[in-house]
């Protein structure tokens, strides 16, 4: 069972810029970090419901975000759905013709499948 959205990823091509407008529409910053791995700097806004807005601005032009950048500009980039159970969850898709993509520990529905935004499964908080 889907409960809702976890996370929502944000695609930008200025960070700083980006900080300063979310913190002007009234969200509260949180935190910077870096991911080499992902290629991403990263800026986060934690809301009153649990959930959290991330800003992404990669500093690695062929990484994913900023090859989704590219092609499709600022935006939203990803959602993280909060599922009950994500092996249960991601079978029920997969036999419904969901395309998934395993990366390991992670599972992310595929852009084709959502009309156009990635998204990820996360498990239910304990």
């Amino acid at each position: 069972m889907i409960n809702g959205v976890s996370q929502y990823v944000v695609a930008v091509k200025d960070l700083e810029e980006a900080i300063e407008a979310y913190t002007a529409l009234g969200f509260t910053f949180d935190r910077r970090a870096r991911s080499e791995a992902l290629g991403i700097d990263q800026a986060y806004f934690h809301m009153g419901d649990g959930s959290v807005i991330e800003l992404a601005q990669p500093f690695d032009p062929k990484s994913a975000i900023g090859r989704g950048l590219e092609r499709n500009g600022e935006g939203l980039y990803m959602l993280s759905l909060e599922v009950d159970d994500v092996a249960a969850t991601a079978q029920k898709m997969k036999d419904n013709g969901v395309q998934l993509i395993d990366a390991g520990d992670r599972v992310f529905v595929h852009p084709r499948s959502t009309k156009g935004i990635l998204m990820r499964l996360d498990p239910k908080p304990e």
